[in-house]
């Protein structure tokens, strides 16, 4: 493990098992359409589902806050877990 505040201080030997599980978290989410980001100062990544031609869901200016049901993430986190 190697901790780095921006993508280019990890070296890259570290990024080809970050990426692929970026990856992995992508598929079993099931998005046809998504971003990988990283928004803070530490190296991680987001996975965020990007619908068709929609500025309501996903990555948009503004960033759209939902209110999430605790239960539904729990249930849904255990099903990406699954899959990976």
């Amino acid at each position: 493990m190697h901790h780095g505040v921006k993508l280019h201080d990890i070296p890259d030997e570290y990024l080809v098992d970050t990426l692929v599980v970026a990856k992995k978290v992508a598929v079993a989410s099931g998005f046809v359409d998504y971003n990988i980001l990283q928004v803070v100062d530490h190296v991680h990544f987001h996975v965020i589902p990007k619908p068709r031609e929609s500025d309501e869901e996903g990555l948009v200016i503004g960033w759209p806050l939902k209110k999430g049901d605790m239960g539904e993430l729990k249930a849904y986190a255990e099903e990406l877990k699954s899959k990976l």
